[in-house]
């Protein structure tokens, strides 16, 4: 008979969540569980709403090295999913790793361990979790919701819920060691030491106690290890833009720091370089740019490529327990801990200097220290300066002090050393009263985060004093300083604490759940809780930090410190309408301290018209309010991303830029629904196809400095504010704080499929888990729409909505594996596929650039020959295959040409694993 039952393909597949079971006298019978997405328990069966299970077996067969990394293999999280922490070279994201399903981004997805909540990243935003300080070794499983849920959990599960599920009820030690290196040179490498021990059988001894512990490092990879990201300069598809040694932005007053007409202040302005005249840049560590200045002139451009590293050192320790106390038959005391610690050190190139990085440094205002590098009449290389102003006839120029740009070599590449800690610690009772289950836990959740700096970092302001001095002999065209210049250098280098942020969530909750009454077609089921939560944000960020005065960690930081209260209440309820047909209604009420309060809804649909067939549907409402960093970041004057003028035709520019938060934003609102089949027509293969749709409205984002320029010299009105131009009429500063920008519409298909045959003596599983993406629409403020669907770049070359934060929506993308198992002896092949798409247009000849799809396979042998022995080999990119093309980013990325959301920088990376249990 063909049906769906608790049967080994049956729970590859399920585990799913939000389905009424039929309340026959076998369900009613059978062992009731809560999985993710609802509150009540349910006999294990597939369910109204598409959940994914990740089991231990198939990621100890992925060869991945951490959670980041799993959970990029989800091909639900096929767009702007993992924030990895290679991209800490571009911004300063402390060592975190968020996730995103549905390309919504990470806030709008519930990260869950045990079914509970962990505090947010107390750094680099603080609205989403660190999921690298979830131990790899301590996960059972992990089920991935990819449905809307706040009617049950929350405002934050727009996108979807991602729980964790630990290890418990554990009997015995096991010991896991694995180690890893590219077969390419250079880095890359990675070990990792587990164990996991579990003392006490439930059922016997009414305890259990299980614990986990593992160690994770992994090596720096360095961009020139690598052909694909040695160099920004890549014709016609690349030109590095980084501020260049020795640029002439024009002339300033030394004491009064007024510029004079003309005045450049970005490297396409100016007046150009003498050494890029001379065709000389190189002797600078510099490159000629192939484009000129606004005036006509040529101008010096740093390559930061190749002193970036693509993959940062990191160090990690975890420790997580549970523990199980059977009081009595109906009492049962219960608690978990977890505890991360993470060590990241990046290195990037060193820092930049020029009037408009220096002007937002408070420090120069105080100590009366005019914001730019001055070369002064007096100085011995100024006749470099002004021969070359006279040769191209810019004499106005000759006698006046003129203020420079450089990249600043003298201390060497900038490294930060940041450490994050995740604590969580749960405690709480459930059971059973008058034929009612309930269930009672506090937890205490907290997220630390201390960012530092050891090497390549100094104070602007002592900085520009050695510059400016009087009698300075600062060569701006050479990388070798005068003996007497270097000798001060010391008292300028800054080392020491950056940012310490902490992040609380303290949460007491309540549920019961049980029956109400029979139907004819079953028992009617109820889940009802309470919930109540405090969060808190507090950073302190160090005395340099918060002038803005440390070259190379941006604007000045000012310190925050916010808290809220949520308090909530929800109720579930399944009704058998039909013996073939369930329904479950669904609604929470959340009220906010700071911004009010909302109420969603969810409903869903579940009919088994034959034993072989479910056909499933759900719609719901849901809210996401801004969290305590997008309403209290304090506004403060930066540098902005890179952008593009489309009126002066200028690239790569980069201003001031006043950004934060906003105490006005108000809640999200959203709308979903989905519509699945899981077709099983007998016991060897399943195939599930669920379609879904996605509404928000009034988006919390902040807008990218193309966005901003591009609507502004559009005319349109929504930007009209939002740009301040030079007298030159060039950009001078631009304002990107949080708003309620625009709405978000998308849609596409999930499909999943597993198959099981007996094959040559042995047993092979094909699964297939794919995501097509019909439609990503999101609308600026200004009404314009982006598609962006296979695309970073809209019609006109500019980065769509979203771009500048890193991902791109993919058409489709999927895993196929297969696993063939005979005796002690198990083979895995899986292909992992994405579609091509455009990226940025090519850079030297403005060209439309596209990025193929790419296929990369990996394998793995494991062996269980030898009682208690676990062996596995395995190759992770298995022929070594390299990007699909040359990747043109469209924002802020320091490393260059390869998509570092999508292609895993280390190639062909090979592992071996041994376990042992007893």
């Amino acid at each position: 008979m063909f049906m769906f039952k608790r049967s080994e393909i049956s729970m590859a597949v399920a585990l799913t969540v939000g389905s009424l079971v039929s309340a026959s006298a076998l369900a009613q019978e059978a062992q009731r569980v809560e999985i993710t997405g609802s509150a009540i328990k349910r006999v294990e069966s597939e369910g109204a709403l598409p959940v994914q299970v990740i089991t231990r077996a198939e990621i100890a067969r992925s060869g991945v090295t951490n959670t980041e990394q799993l959970l990029a293999s989800i091909p639900a999280i096929s767009s702007q999913g993992g924030i990895s922490t290679t991209t800490g070279a571009g911004t300063s994201t402390y060592g975190r790793a968020t996730i995103s399903l549905r390309g919504l981004k990470d806030e709008r997805t519930l990260v869950l361990v045990n079914g509970r909540r962990i505090a947010a990243f107390a750094g680099g935003g603080g609205a989403a979790v660190n999921v690298n300080t979830i131990p790899l070794a301590a996960i059972e499983r992990v089920e991935v919701l990819k449905d809307g849920a706040s009617a049950v959990y929350g405002s934050d599960a727009v996108a979807g819920v991602i729980n964790f599920i630990l290890s418990k009820d554990f009997q015995g030690v096991d010991l896991s060691a694995t180690a890893g290196q590219p077969t390419r040179d250079g880095g890359g490498g990675s070990q990792k030491f587990s164990i996991v021990a579990g003392f006490g059988d439930l059922t016997k001894d009414r305890f259990n106690i299980t614990v986990a512990a593992s160690v994770e490092k992994e090596k720096e990879l360095k961009a020139t290890d690598r052909s694909f990201a040695k160099t920004g300069n890549v014709s016609p598809y690349l030109v590095a833009g980084a501020t260049g040694l020795g640029n002439i932005e024009g002339g300033i007053d030394p004491v009064t720091g007024v510029r004079a007409p003309g005045f450049g202040g970005s490297p396409g302005s100016g007046y150009g370089n003498p050494f890029a005249a001379a065709d000389k840049c190189a002797d600078i560590n510099m490159f000629k740019n192939p484009t000129k200045t606004t005036k006509g002139l040529p101008f010096c451009a740093f390559d930061s490529s190749p002193f970036v590293s693509l993959i940062p050192d990191r160090e990690a320790t975890n420790l997580s327990g549970n523990v199980i106390f059977q009081l009595n038959n109906s009492t049962q005391l219960f608690g978990d801990g977890l505890y991360a610690k993470s060590i990241v050190t990046q290195r990037i190139q060193p820092s930049p200097v020029r009037r408009s990085f220096l002007v937002t440094d408070d420090e120069f205002a105080k100590q009366g220290v005019v914001p730019a590098l001055l070369l002064r009449p007096t100085n011995p290389a100024y006749a470099t300066a002004i021969n070359y102003l006279n040769a191209n006839n810019i004499n106005a120029l000759n006698g006046q002090t003129l203020a420079i740009t450089s990249r600043v070599f003298d201390f060497g590449k900038r490294t930060s050393k940041d450490t994050a800690e995740q604590t969580r610690l749960v405690g709480g009772v459930r059971g059973t009263v008058l034929s009612q289950d309930y269930e009672v836990a506090f937890a205490h959740n907290e997220s630390k985060t201390a960012g530092s700096v050891t090497d390549g970092y100094f104070s602007q302001v002592a900085y520009a004093k050695i510059v400016n001095a009087p009698g300075s002999d600062w060569n701006p065209w050479s990388l070798n300083q005068s003996a007497a210049f270097n000798a001060q250098l010391p008292g300028a280098t800054f080392s020491g604490a950056t940012l310490n942020a902490t992040s609380k969530s303290d949460v007491l909750d309540a549920k019961l759940t049980g029956d109400v009454f029979s139907l004819p077609a079953g028992l009617v089921q109820y889940a009802a809780g309470a919930q109540g939560r405090k969060e808190s944000y507090v950073t302190s960020p160090s005395a340099a930090l918060g002038t803005g005065d440390i070259a190379g960690l941006g604007g000045s930081v000012p310190p925050v410190d916010r808290s809220r209260r949520i308090n909530a209440a929800f109720g579930e309820l399944n009704i058998p309408i039909l013996k073939t047909f369930d329904g479950t209604v669904a609604a929470r009420y959340d009220n906010y301290s700071d911004v009010g309060s909302s109420s969603t809804y969810k409903g869903s649909l579940r009919w088994q018209p034959s034993k072989a067939i479910l056909l499933r549907g759900s719609a719901g409402t849901g809210f996401r309010a801004p969290t305590l960093t997008d309403l209290w970041t304090p506004q403060t004057l930066g540098t902005s991303e890179q952008f593009n003028d489309p009126l002066t035709g200028q690239k790569n520019l980069q201003v001031n830029a006043l950004s934060g938060g906003n105490p006005n934003l108000k809640p999200e609102k959203s709308n979903q629904a989905s519509v699945g089949l899981v077709f099983q027509p007998f016991d060897s293969l399943s195939v599930g196809v669920d379609f879904y749709w996605v509404k928000i409205k009034d988006v919390i984002n902040s807008p990218s400095a193309q966005e901003v320029v591009s609507g502004f010299r559009s005319g349109n009105s929504a930007y009209k504010n939002a740009v301040k131009l030079a007298p030159s009429g060039d950009i001078d500063s631009i304002e990107i704080v949080t708003v309620n920008s625009g709405d978000i519409n998308t849609s596409g298909i999930d499909l999943d499929v597993r198959y099981r045959m007996p094959l040559m003596g042995g047993k092979l599983d094909v699964n297939l888990a794919g995501t097509y993406v019909s439609q990503f629409d999101e609308t600026s403020p200004g009404g314009v729409i982006s598609r962006k669907v296979g695309t970073i770049v809209d019609g006109n070359g500019d980065p769509v909505l979203g771009a500048n934060t890193g991902g791109v929506v993919l058409r489709w993308k999927h895993l196929l594996s297969a696993t063939w198992a005979t005796g002690a002896w198990a083979f895995t092949l899986a292909q992992n596929y994405s579609t091509g798409y455009e990226t940025g247009w090519r850079q030297i000849d403005n060209e439309r650039n596209y990025m193929g799809s790419l296929i990369t396979y990996d394998t793995q042998v494991g062996y269980t020959g030898i009682k208690n022995l676990r062996l596995s080999v395995g190759v992770r990119n298995l022929f070594d295959k390299n990007p699909p093309g040359v990747f043109v980013p469209v924002s802020n990325q320091f490393q260059a040409g390869y998509d570092v959301t999508q292609y895993d920088a280390r190639s062909r990376y090979v592992y071996l694993t041994a376990g042992y249990k007893f």
